[in-house]
């Protein structure tokens, strides 16, 4: 092993325990989207694993943002019109706190090597990005098979995460 392959070793290292130390946040604004979902009967969920899947082969927010309207437009009873709705909230997290995670992720690898934080961005949001999906994917699952229809089970475990 060289010195450039220790080195990227190292910065991997880094950038996976800087992602890490996000995942509360994540699961729980995945968590907190998915309570939108509460009562909808239209949304089924092959569709939040076909966006996991966008996801993970496209490698873009951009391209999964793009799929999300497309889904929007194609069936608004199931991801919602309205700017308050599902579709536009996940939207909203793939723009804002999915920027602040990935700042702060920056932010922690910059500490010790920061001629390499800037080359690992797109790397870490796409990383953030589908971490997002799947805990989204994960939640909406649970509480629609196990939970009562309002996703009871689901917004007590927010709401003692938040305590």
């Amino acid at each position: 092993m060289n010195d450039q392959d220790a080195l990227q070793l190292q910065i991997d290292l880094l950038l996976e325990q800087a992602i890490v130390r996000q995942l509360n946040a994540i699961v729980r604004r995945a968590s907190e989207a998915v309570l939108l979902l509460a009562g909808n009967r239209d949304m089924e969920v092959s569709q939040l694993r076909n966006l996991l899947s966008v996801a993970v082969e496209s490698r873009s927010v951009e391209v999964v943002i793009n799929f999300i309207r497309y889904q929007i437009a194609r069936n608004s009873r199931a991801w919602g019109l309205e700017r308050d709705s599902f579709g536009h909230r996940v939207i909203e997290d793939l723009r804002k706190p999915l920027q602040g995670w990935m700042d702060a992720v920056i932010k922690e690898v910059a500490k010790r090597h920061p001629e390499q934080a800037e080359g690992i961005r797109d790397r870490a949001s796409v990383r953030l990005m589908q971490l997002y999906l799947g805990y989204l994917n994960r939640a909406f699952y649970a509480a629609r098979r196990v939970d009562t229809p309002d996703f009871a089970m689901l917004k007590e475990l927010i709401n003692a995460s938040n305590a």
